[in-house]
């Protein structure tokens, strides 16, 4: 069998075959739309007041006191630095989720690459 035999020519470069078969069967084009719905999504959430950037800043700030004895810069209200650590981190961890979701949901088109 040639190397050819397993691939297929298209506009956007040579392709496996078979992966592209399956693609063509079973992968969803719309959630790729739907990815970038949930980026804008993300971006706004990372970037919006009590966002994850102003919610970092508060824990820098309340660390940065709390370990280094800087002057306190924000409000001590009824938050604990490990309580916003906690948030800080269950934010993140809510990121990294949709992130390996993404990663799922690109893989497929990865695998379309022809063998060499």
């Amino acid at each position: 069998m040639s190397k050819t035999e397993g691939t297929v020519e298209t506009p956007y470069g040579r392709l496996d075959r078979a992966a592209l078969t399956q693609a063509r069967e079973s992968y969803d084009t719309a959630a790729l739309l739907r990815i970038i719905g949930e980026l804008d999504e993300l971006m706004s959430a990372v970037s919006r007041d009590v966002g994850l950037a102003d919610l970092l800043l508060r824990l820098h700030s309340m660390a940065h006191t709390v370990i280094d004895g800087a002057a306190m810069s924000v409000a001590a209200d009824d938050e604990t630095l490990p309580e916003l650590a906690q948030e800080v981190i269950g934010q993140i961890y809510g990121v990294i989720s949709t992130l390996h979701s993404w990663v799922r949901c690109l893989e497929p088109l990865e695998n379309l690459t022809a063998a060499t």
